[in-house]
């Protein structure tokens, strides 16, 4: 038997983690459905931007909720095999349905939030929330 084989079994990757969790970002960003686009958060200095691979998918078949503490973009990519496909050698785009919860390092002001599709990038710009604090009102 293949010494690689012995240590590093198929379902298991070479770290001893099981493929799976690897393969579904198993980690803070949480998810439902069969795969996960890859995300990016920024913060500005007044603004989170989360910034999602969305290649290959119509803008109209995404939906965003924002939260004061999280983003949730769930959407599907499909697959169009061309008719003319006698034998598949190789897949690597992931497709089919996703949802992704992104938890956010600040609150943002959901009723400000924006987003845009730009060159296969799903752009979500949040302001952060201000904070109450206290100011003096002079009494005339």
């Amino acid at each position: 038997m293949d010494h690689f084989r012995k240590k590093h079994p198929p379902d298991r990757v070479p770290n001893g983690l099981p493929r799976r969790m690897i393969l579904r970002g198993v980690g803070p960003m949480f998810h439902a459905g069969n795969w996960l686009p890859a995300a990016d958060v920024y913060e500005t200095a007044s603004a989170i931007i989360i910034c999602i691979d969305i290649s290959g998918m119509e803008p109209d078949t995404l939906a965003v909720m924002v939260e004061e503490a999280r983003v949730t973009v769930s959407g599907r990519r499909g697959y169009e095999p061309q008719d003319m496909v006698s034998r598949i050698h190789q897949l690597e785009i992931e497709r089919g349905f996703f949802e992704r919860s992104i938890p956010l390092p600040k609150n943002v002001d959901v009723s400000k939030a924006v987003s845009e599709s730009k060159n296969g990038f799903l752009l979500i710009t949040m302001p952060l929330l201000r904070k109450a604090g206290k100011i003096k009102i002079t009494v005339r």
